[in-house]
């Protein structure tokens, strides 16, 4: 087969390998390659020189040139499927998905189209397609031209089951850090020499480093810099890369490198969705970016970052796969100048990836149903168990979307007119909220972040004014604080002190002003040093904060008791998905019941300092019963719960009375949350 190595039309010179740049630079000094005629001939009739490059057109095409079509890694590339890049597999109508373990027709996230009626577990063809990784005995199977002619499969009928996709070691566990180490033979390891990574070698030449233009020799490569590509996408790089690097919360990488950035607005949201959306499903896109290279050590993990994002913007938000390819290797070359050709070709297998994601039945494959929404398989197994099919595919859609955004009032510094009018003024357009059923007095929903930029808004947020917390978090405040005035309220798990600034501000305006014996207790110092802080910049009143354990109340305030005694308890916090994009690759399936047990000491500790009369409160943010209602059970059988009853809550919507409130995780609702209320008996 003849190998025209001149470039396709439409390419640019920057997707082109270093080794067929220079051919081109050769080509331009002699004359133009053509159609070759009989007795050694070029077109226009001349003889061809005995040593030209254009005389053969049977030789094996080199490893590294083109994009990559001569390097068996890549050879998916160079096109089994059709000229639009999509596979021969998984063409079934996008009008039917699949239903999913809830009943509901599974649809990838973010798109509204539906599922497709999948085909063998894959990424967007068969072994005879070629489109994937190829294994080590792929290397050696017959001449794919053997079975190019093969009569391509069309989508598996709806009543046949998908086999799981346990067997592919791509697929054999969500969580990366929990895979055993795979042997040289299962990694097609290759020795240290035999062919370098493509984004860690040296220049090939000094007139090759001459065409790519002059290099800082001291820059670290795999530190983000700006490229071509979008300065939203470029900052995002740069947080994801810094979460890597150190370990730390999104919410707290996103405040201190795109919150305080120069960029647009918008730029500045997009930013931060894309931070958001990569760390909440970066088991899933690591997996997929597996799947589409010979082996994960093919990159660096700067720009595996980089690889996760576009693919991100790919699969979860369906970006068209031209921009996102474009922009993948825009981002790729920023931390790896030399690995365009590789993030070229891995991006282009992610958009063929995409038209079997996620790669298995949704309806009867627990793996792919978690895939589908960005799951670790295990979570989404217990969140089917503890909430039921649609409660789980509930959270688990909502916890792919942006959070709404609410914000509080604070009555100690602010009237609700006063402030509502700048919120208005700002284009906010704040609307009063309802949480099952209850009007939640000072909350105000938002239309869009961006209002929080305003000027304005920035303004009230740093004087004390108003506080961004979500809905269901005031509501629990509010049922904590109760009709009757409280004349001491201790707060354990008082933290970076949100709840302490809730529960005055509602004591405020529901009584005309706050608890004087307000009393906090939080194991971590720094929370106290912050807790004082905030208090201050909030105008809120706190007799003490007290920094010990919470299970051993005795030793920090003594025998004194109180009309309220509220448990912010630690949690998973499942409800919060959303906002912490952290939890769910972070979270080990023990982590559950470590937590409940954390909870229960907690209330134990508790109850031996509320007042007879007085109310104990129990709250969390999260959904497994395990840690709620669990807990709550436990204590009130045991000796230290016998005194205390449940003060049931009535959804006045609804016209129904619970033992507790509880809220779920639902599209376009606010988090989850659980609050038991108990009454301690005179």
């Amino acid at each position: 087969m003849h190998d025209d190595r001149r470039a396709p039309e439409g390419r640019r010179r920057d997707d082109r390998s270093p080794r067929e740049g220079r051919d081109d630079r050769r080509g331009q000094q002699g004359e133009r390659r053509g159609p070759r005629s009989q007795g050694g001939q070029d077109a226009r009739g001349g003889q061809r020189a005995q040593g030209s490059r254009g005389q053969r057109d049977d030789r094996r095409p080199r490893r590294d040139e083109g994009r990559g079509g001569g390097d068996r890694r890549f050879r998916g590339d160079r096109g089994r499927g059709s000229q639009d890049g999509q596979g021969e597999r998984g063409r079934g109508s996008r009008s039917e998905g699949p239903r999913g373990f809830d009943g509901q027709r599974s649809g990838r996230p973010g798109d509204d189209r539906g599922g497709r009626p999948q085909g063998k577990p894959g990424f967007g063809r068969g072994r005879d397609q070629a489109h994937g990784p190829r294994t080590e005995g792929d290397r050696h199977a017959p001449d794919s031209r053997e079975r190019r002619d093969a009569p391509a499969r069309g989508p598996q009928a709806a009543g046949d089951r998908v086999p799981s996709p346990e067997g592919d070691r791509r697929f054999r566990d969500d969580r990366r850090d929990s895979r055993p180490p795979r042997s040289d033979d299962d990694r097609g390891f290759r020795p240290e020499g035999d062919r370098p990574r493509r984004d860690d070698r040296g220049p090939r030449s000094g007139g090759d480093r001459e065409r790519r233009g002059p290099r800082d020799a001291d820059r670290r490569q795999d530190q983000p810099r700006r490229g071509r590509a979008t300065k939203a996408r470029g900052l995002a790089l740069e947080a994801i890369h810094q979460l890597r690097e150190r370990h730390a919360f999104a919410q707290d990488v996103i405040a201190s490198t795109i919150d305080t950035s120069k960029i647009a607005r918008e730029e500045r949201a997009f930013a931060t969705r894309l931070v958001l959306g990569v760390t909440s499903t970066r088991g899933t896109l690591d997996d997929v970016i597996d799947g589409c290279m010979d082996s994960p050590d093919d990159a660096s993990p700067a720009v595996r970052d980089a690889l996760a994002l576009s693919a991100y913007e790919i699969i979860f938000l369906q970006k068209s796969p031209h921009a996102a390819v474009d922009q993948g290797v825009e981002l790729v070359k920023s931390v790896a100048p030399r690995a365009g050709g590789l993030a070229n070709a891995v991006l282009r297998r992610v958009v063929r990836a995409k038209e079997s994601f996620p790669f298995g039945d949704p309806r009867t494959d627990l793996r792919a149903y978690a895939r589908l929404h960005g799951f670790p398989a295990w979570l989404a197994e217990r969140l089917i168990k503890d909430l039921g099919p649609q409660g789980a595919h509930d959270l688990m859609t909502a916890s792919n979307e942006p959070a709404p955004v609410y914000v509080a009032v604070n009555a100690a510094k602010a009237t609700d007119e006063e402030v509502v009018s700048i919120l208005a003024a700002a284009h906010g357009q704040p609307e009063p909220v309802e949480v099952a059923g209850r009007r939640v007095e000072g909350c105000y929903r938002l239309a869009s972040g961006l209002t929080l930029l305003d000027g304005r808004v920035r303004r009230m947020l740093s004087q004390g004014l108003l506080l961004v917390s979500d809905a269901t978090s005031q509501a629990v405040a509010s049922l904590v604080v109760g009709e009757e005035e409280p004349a001491s309220f201790l707060e354990i798990g008082a933290g970076r002190a949100t709840k302490t600034i809730l529960d005055q501000s509602c004591a405020q305006r529901r009584f005309g002003h706050q608890v004087s014996g307000y009393v906090t207790v939080d194991a971590h110092a720094f929370k106290t040093k912050l807790l004082r802080e905030r208090a201050a910049q909030f105008g809120i009143e706190v007799e003490d904060a007290l920094t010990g354990d919470g299970c051993d109340l005795g030793a920090l305030v003594g025998e004194r008791l109180f009309d309220r005694v509220f448990v912010d308890a630690p949690c998973t916090g499942l409800g919060t998905l959303r906002r912490h994009a952290d939890i769910r690759w972070r979270l080990r399936p023990d982590t559950i019941a470590e937590q409940a047990a954390l909870g229960a000491r907690l209330l134990d500790s508790a109850a031996a300092h509320v007042a007879p009369g007085g109310t104990l409160a129990y709250a969390t943010c999260t959904v497994t019963a395990e840690e709620n209602a669990a807990v709550v059970e436990a204590f009130l059988a045991s000796e230290q719960g016998a005194c205390f009853e449940v003060i049931p809550f009535v959804r006045p919507d609804l016209g129904v009375e619970l033992p507790f409130f509880s809220v779920a995780l639902e599209p376009g609702g606010p988090d989850a949350h659980f609050l038991a209320l108990l009454r301690r008996r005179s």
